[in-house]
């Protein structure tokens, strides 16, 4: 096989439109860079505790997605980078979260944070426009609008429901029962996903889906292996760091 490294991208580019998913990051942490501190921190260790009945087909799945974030998208994170400025990465990147301002206002609205909710609109207005439709992002030096970025899943925590079971979702990441249920509620509220999409042509969404996921993976690919390249269980530092993250989310 004369061309194994360009095969290896695009299978990689080819699993990242197919299992893309925007109501929360591809592996399913907004923050690792908060989490590997969190499992630094003695106290954040005593929180967020889950039960994990499926550890063995976890782990298995996990050894899998490891395989695949390592052979296919690790490679494929370091041409993009190589390819695509730092500015227009930063760009792109704040076009989609200031995309993704109804999943952010339901989770606010669902919690009656109703002060976060009013900041959240003026922040998606200022970018919309000002912004130049959300590619700069006028409110970061404001820190009123310096805000937690809230969830359907954090609106479930917030009412008194747990993280239910552990779940490593394929390709997709570390989750949780409660967690799985609110990206299915944030895909109701998300302009790109089914069934109140903004995008009725499916290709053009899966192109703008995988767009989002294909510029945050190279920092998150990085931080992933921060975290489980020093761990003596990468499984358990994963779990771990991704339950006491969501549990201190839920507590902002």
């Amino acid at each position: 096989m004369k061309h194994p490294k360009w095969i290896a991208l695009a299978v990689g580019v080819g699993l990242l439109f197919l299992f893309s998913a925007r109501s929360e990051n591809f592996i399913d942490m907004s923050n690792l860079m908060e989490i590997d501190e969190l499992l630094d921190d003695d106290e954040g260790s005593n929180r967020g505790s889950i039960a994990d009945p499926l550890e063995g087909l976890n782990r298995t799945i996990f050894g899998i997605n490891n395989f695949v974030y390592k052979t296919l998208l690790r490679p494929f994170t370091h041409q993009y980078v190589l390819v695509v400025p730092k500015e227009a990465r930063r760009a792109v990147g704040n076009f989609f979260v200031n995309l993704e301002y109804p999943v952010r206002f339901t989770g606010s609205i669902l919690q009656l944070k109703i002060g976060h909710a009013t900041k959240e609109t003026g922040k998606f207005l200022i970018n919309s426009t000002v912004g130049i439709g959300g590619l700069i992002d006028v409110t970061k030096e404001d820190p009123t609008f310096d805000l937690p970025e809230e969830d359907i899943g954090q609106a479930f925590g917030s009412w008194g429901i747990n993280h239910g079971f552990y779940i490593v979702l394929p390709f997709l990441g570390p989750s949780s029962l409660r967690g799985f249920a609110g990206r299915l509620g944030g895909n109701t509220v998300d302009p790109l996903s089914e069934p109140w999409t903004q995008v009725d042509d499916t290709h053009e969404r899966l192109l703008l889906q995988g767009t989002d996921t294909i510029n945050d993976l190279p920092e998150i690919i990085d931080l992933f292996y921060s975290i489980t390249n020093s761990a003596i269980d990468p499984y358990a530092a994963v779990r771990n760091g991704y339950t006491q993250y969501r549990a201190n989310q839920v507590k902002e």
